[in-house]
């Protein structure tokens, strides 16, 4: 830019306007040559020969899933039907999330009511709420089919007692993804369905549905859609991203590496019968029909000298006509496709439970690397049940039954009961040291005893009420027992600084 400054410098005293806009055009010019320079080092944004396959268009999450989550929901159901990682991997995650199911545990000021809200739902979710299993159950499959499918939907009916009696479970296909408008009402918008929800905002304001799958062979009900009130839906799902509408299978990042790995394993399991095929074939002389090993049986049928074809099975030994090339088969086998299946394996797993919990491989496992997958999936599993299952599905249902028994008492106090969870028990690598090391959280104050009761499934207050039945019973009884922490330490020594009483009679 010398030249330059030197023209500027030149036109100043006769021109300085000119000289000023010189200066200013420069200046824009020098800031887009920093601000190019700046994005050209984003390598990924760059198209070119480095990412070929890459396609990075424009799409909102809506626009992704009215394009391919269909198809991805039959892939990933084929999958888990056909590939035996894919179904282990799902198995294991559902019984992580759900397990034997996520319970809600009531809380109210006025014990009476506490409990009888806590008993109501008791009686209610262990019942057949869909005709043929209980809350739990139901809960289960809908878990199942947000990971496979992308998303699952409950829909609530009354009973004869009145509503919110009865659900009915629903996967994503019965959501009729072909309604796709905007929504107006004389001449007014009135938002908008994508994909078959009705959305006004952000609030649900019906859904599309099918009674009877689409894809059932034998259908009594009406083969179209029918609309129902977001009122008596509840849609789970994972939201990935802001605006979207409908889940996508949790399968669709490992869908093509399970499918041709699959592929895989069927190849390297041929191979190791052809490997095992080493076949003598034999060529009689000119003019000899027979073999030179002697009377050879044959199949019914076959004269003897039919060729192999495109058959090999170990052993073979297999007669020709005269005049056709006879020779050895010997199949060598590959290297390293089994390191290969692992290593593509432990991917697949990262995006879906432990590797040794989806394969049952555990040759290469030790003590530190199972505490440290597993304690990495509780991360996923806390994020699974407490930001999707537990807001879509256990919540909105204890909302229901407690807004139904308010209606049935009249009392309003049921419709201030607040809740909280009791999770899936969580199996430990090592019970010993992470049991100790709850036991110094719950003393340091940092981890309430219910807290952790209710990780275990456990309803804290009955549980304690329970522990009080029993000690009663023990010093009734007059018994002694070593589990009993009033009267030993875990190493065995006598309590005797917790001020400690025995019952009567008892020294």
């Amino acid at each position: 830019m010398a030249l330059g400054d030197a023209i500027d410098r030149a036109l100043m005293p006769f021109a300085p306007g000119l000289a000023a806009r010189r200066q200013e055009s420069r200046a824009r010019y020098i800031a887009g040559s920093m601000a190019i320079d700046g994005m050209r080092r984003y390598d990924a944004a760059q198209p070119g020969r480095r990412a070929p396959s890459a396609r990075p268009e424009a799409s909102s999450a809506d626009g992704e899933n009215a394009r391919g989550r269909q198809l991805l929901a039959r892939e990933a159901h084929d999958l888990v039907r056909n590939n035996k990682a894919a179904a282990a991997g799902v198995r294991q995650m559902v019984a992580t999330i759900w397990g034997d199911g996520i319970a809600p545990q009531f809380i109210h000021p006025v014990k009476r009511v506490q409990q009888k809200a806590q008993d109501e739902w008791d009686r209610w979710a262990e019942g057949k709420v869909d005709g043929q299993g209980d809350w739990y159950g139901h809960g289960k499959i809908g878990v199942r089919e947000m990971i496979v499918g992308g998303e699952s939907l409950t829909v609530w009916a009354p009973d004869d007692g009145g509503p919110d009696g009865r659900v009915i479970g629903l996967e994503g296909e019965q959501l009729d993804g072909s309604k796709s408008y905007a929504v107006s009402i004389n001449g007014h918008p009135n938002g908008k369905v994508v994909q078959g929800v009705h959305l006004r905002g952000a609030e649900r304001i019906g859904y599309w549905l099918f009674q009877e799958h689409p894809n059932d062979p034998v259908r009594m009900l009406s083969t179209a859609s029918e609309y129902v009130g977001g009122a008596h839906v509840d849609h789970l799902y994972e939201r990935l991203r802001f605006g979207q509408t409908r889940g996508a299978s949790w399968l669709g990042a490992v869908a093509t590496t399970l499918r041709d790995l699959s592929d895989i394993s069927d190849a390297r399991r041929l191979r190791e019968k052809i490997q095992n095929c080493l076949a003598l074939v034999i060529q009689p002389g000119e003019g000899n029909a027979g073999s030179p090993l002697g009377q050879q049986s044959v199949r019914e049928g076959d004269d003897g000298t039919k060729p192999l074809g495109e058959t090999l099975s170990p052993g073979m030994i297999v007669r020709l006509k005269p005049g056709e090339t006879a020779s050895t088969i010997n199949p060598q086998p590959s290297q390293g496709t089994v390191e290969f299946i692992q290593q593509e394996l432990a991917g697949v797993s990262a995006n879906m439970v432990p590797y040794h919990l989806m394969t049952g491989d555990v040759s290469q496992a030790n003590y530190s690397g199972l505490r440290a997958a597993m304690n990495g999936s509780y991360a996923l599993v806390d994020d699974w049940q407490q930001n999707e299952v537990i807001p879509q599905l256990a919540r909105p249902a204890a909302l229901r039954r407690l807004r139904r028994l308010a209606m049935e008492t009249g009392d309003r106090r049921f419709l201030d009961v607040r809740m909280s969870w009791a999770l899936p028990v969580r199996r430990l690598v090592d019970p010993i040291k992470d049991l100790m090391g709850e036991i110094m959280e719950i003393r340091a104050g940092l981890k309430l005893i219910g807290k952790g009761l209710a990780e275990r499934g456990i309803n804290g207050e009955d549980h304690m009420r329970e522990i009080k039945r029993m000690n009663d019973l023990i010093d009734e009884l007059g018994l002694a027992l070593d589990s009993d922490p009033r009267r030993l330490t875990d190493s065995g020594v006598l309590q005797m600084a917790a001020g400690y009483i025995a019952p009567k009679g008892e020294s």
